[in-house]
């Protein structure tokens, strides 16, 4: 029995069972930063979370998808990092992920963001804010 953030994951280091409770609604419960985990749990993390930014088609869909598994996107000292949906903890960087954001922005376009304090964070928007313009 694996357990991530305080939730069991049968058969350890299973890549089924992990995937299998993802597909349901939560979050899979990952309070750790990606300094803090366990070679098999970033690697489970890795194997679950990167097919759904190789996958989406846009900003959009990629955030909504998280949002159903209880992670978002966000901007943490300028890196975009993937963050738990209930308490926006940092989670870990898309450089963890072994994606690029550059190469995102290349396919998807920009994306959407509302800066939030002093440290160069912001948070990801699915969709653009009313009455805001694309020279906005």
């Amino acid at each position: 029995m694996l357990i991530i953030g305080g939730q069991m994951f049968h058969e350890r280091g299973s890549l089924m069972d992990f995937n299998s409770q993802l597909q349901g609604s939560g979050t899979a419960g990952l309070p750790v930063n990606s300094t803090d985990m366990d070679c098999e749990t970033a690697a489970l993390l890795r194997a679950a979370i990167r097919p759904l930014f190789t996958t989406a088609a846009s900003w959009n869909i990629l955030t909504d998808t998280l949002k159903a598994k209880g992670y978002r996107l966000a901007f943490r000292d300028g890196r975009l990092c993937l963050t738990d949906g209930t308490t926006g903890n940092r989670i870990c960087g898309l450089r963890f992920l072994g994606l690029d954001l550059k190469d995102l922005v290349q396919r998807m376009g920009r994306p959407i963001v509302v800066a939030r304090g002093d440290h160069a964070d912001g948070d990801l928007l699915s969709a653009r804010p009313n009455g805001a313009t694309n020279g906005a």
